[in-house]
């Protein structure tokens, strides 16, 4: 599938960056952002190290609204961006967590389109089925997906811009017409009745960012997390990503190495736009009203879940600190 390249710099090294990134073409005046050193080492857990793998993390260990001395069963969910420059070495560290099957929310086309550009191929290893969960369909990404991207999460709209994509990612996760069901097939798994706990599994998308953070959003919505907390959870994305970005930027567009103004705002994991995103869900009743009405759950799937990720804290175990976490995020 070929994109237009009307909004993307014409050079190799920029259409690379134009995946990530809202790369424009730039006059040689274009102002360049210092990238600076990430100063704070994103805290584990949830963090956890993985070779050749950015923003890994596990979304379990937050505290249930309500429910005290109960937390999101860890080990179940994980979140990072894609693994295509995974080692055998970080392969061998996710086999240890004993991850069952990868959800890979891109599209067939846009996966193609990276590995034309040279960011790597499909990973997939032994133990661990692949399952492609595309958020977008095709007609989605022929509708010049990149540019409307691009005009919602780093355009003039502020962060409504970056809820109003957020909807969209939701929106389109949940429509009928979207034939791989990517929610559905994600929910039922964790909906499982048989093992007693869901088999560990992986989301990712490119940067484990975006349609990452929504999906895992809504299943810690379902679960009884409250907003303040799943808003932090978003947050720490601006950590994991931090090292992702510029190493990129420094290997692709070395005389360049910092970020233009545009691509800042593109790369910002605002709180505010996942607290908006959040009210939004509110205001269609919740996320188990919205799992349910939309056909992608029953109720008795949604309760089964709900079992399945909640679980007592042990002897010595401690939540999630987040509100120290927060500090790390400058909040």
């Amino acid at each position: 599938m070929e994109f237009p390249d009307t909004d993307y710099a014409s050079s190799r090294q920029s259409r690379n960056l134009a995946l990530i990134l809202p790369t424009w073409q730039t006059e040689p005046s274009t102002r360049y952002l210092h990238i600076p050193e990430c100063q704070s080492t994103p805290p584990c857990p949830p963090f956890i190290k993985i070779d050749g793998l950015h923003n890994f993390r596990d979304c379990g260990g937050y505290p249930i609204l309500d429910q005290p001395g109960k937390i999101v069963r860890r080990g179940v969910i994980y979140r990072s961006e894609d693994p295509s420059r995974l080692t055998g070495q970080g392969i061998a560290q996710l086999q240890a967590l004993g991850i069952a099957k990868t959800f890979d929310l891109r599209a067939e086309c846009e996966i193609q389109l990276r590995n034309g550009n040279g960011l790597g191929e499909v990973r997939e290893w032994d133990g661990c089925s692949r399952i492609l969960a595309s958020v977008f369909t095709v007609d989605y990404y022929q509708n010049e997906y990149y540019a409307k991207r691009a005009r919602c999460v780093e355009g003039g709209a502020g962060s409504q811009g970056v809820v109003d994509y957020f909807r969209n990612i939701l929106t389109c996760a949940a429509a009928a017409d979207n034939l791989l069901q990517p929610l559905k097939s994600i929910l039922g798994h964790l909906a499982t009745s048989s093992p007693p706990s869901p088999e560990p599994i992986l989301l990712h998308c490119s940067s484990g960012k975006d349609r990452t953070g929504v999906i895992c959003a809504l299943i810690l919505s379902i679960r009884g997390v409250q907003d303040s907390i799943m808003t932090h959870e978003f947050g720490l994305t601006a950590l994991g990503v931090g090292e992702k970005v510029a190493d990129m930027i420094t290997t692709l567009r070395p005389d360049n190495p910092g970020l233009t103004e545009r691509e800042a705002r593109f790369l910002r994991c605002t709180e505010e736009a996942m607290e908006g995103f959040l009210a939004w869900m509110q205001g269609q009743g919740g996320a188990e009203q919205y799992v349910v009405e939309s056909g992608i759950m029953t109720v008795d799937q949604v309760q089964q879940l709900r079992r399945n990720l909640v679980v007592e804290l042990g002897a010595g175990e401690e939540p999630n600190d987040w509100e120290e976490h927060q500090k790390m995020l400058g909040n």
